[in-house]
């Protein structure tokens, strides 16, 4: 269940520049790699189980995954969270997407996190175009709509990709 007030106009337009790629592992123990997602819309979502809009928004961050039928990539990150506890919530919280694991907080601090949950869009090319710092109804994004927004860049609000 997502918040009333949460609104496509919370997503704010990124004028920070680039982000550094990163390689994390997985809840499962493999890496995964920012690079690797290129070519598609990309959310990178930091998280932290012991919060509780992060804990209510992952489900929605799912479904639009789903919808996006793999147009859009979601990497969500689990910030300084121990790994037994984010295997534990993912166990009764199941996703379709991965799950990294940002032990020492060493890429939520180079991306300059300092909200969580925060969540990033990236274009095809990986640069980053929109954020919220807090939680968000993704089930007001149309997948279609949210990756034309990205690739008209500058003339394109992000409210254009709400399904309202």
């Amino acid at each position: 269940m997502q918040p009333a007030g949460a609104t496509a106009a919370e997503l704010q337009r990124w004028s920070g520049g680039g982000q550094s790629a990163f390689s994390l592992p997985t809840i499962g123990g493999a890496a995964a790699v920012l690079e690797a997602a290129r070519g598609h819309a990309v959310l990178v979502h930091f998280f932290a189980t012991w919060c509780e809009p992060c804990r209510e928004e992952l489900p929605a961050l799912n479904r639009l995954a789903a919808r996006a039928g793999g147009s859009v990539t979601v990497l969500a990150i689990a910030v300084a969270d121990a790994d037994r506890s984010v295997q534990r919530f993912f166990v009764t919280t199941p996703v379709d997407f991965p799950i990294l694991l940002d032990r020492d907080r060493a890429v939520a601090k180079a991306w300059n996190v300092a909200t969580l949950p925060t969540t990033f869009v990236l274009d095809a090319s990986l640069q980053p175009k929109f954020v919220v710092e807090s939680d968000f109804a993704w089930d007001t994004i149309d997948p279609g709509k949210l990756s034309s927004a990205l690739d008209a860049a500058g003339s394109t609000s992000i409210k254009d990709a709400s399904n309202r």
